[in-house]
């Protein structure tokens, strides 16, 4: 049986206060934010930085759009 993609749907916000920490095993990267219950991401390297990149995307879109108000 192939494994899942994606283990669950879900959602948090990250206000500039909120608390991420990681730490990095070597074979992936677990993200934590918040305080307990934390929620947490488990990633691989490659995941991890394709999530960054979309990330970083989503910042300039976001730059631009306020700056044209």
């Amino acid at each position: 049986m192939a494994k899942p993609r994606a283990e669950m749907q879900s959602w948090v916000r990250i206000e500039e206060e909120t608390k991420i920490e990681y730490r990095a095993d070597p074979a992936e990267i677990l993200l934590a934010i918040g305080n307990l219950p934390e929620f947490e991401i488990v990633a691989t390297p490659a995941a991890l930085r394709r999530f960054l990149d979309r990330g970083a995307a989503a910042l300039r879109e976001l730059d631009a759009v306020q700056a044209g108000q």
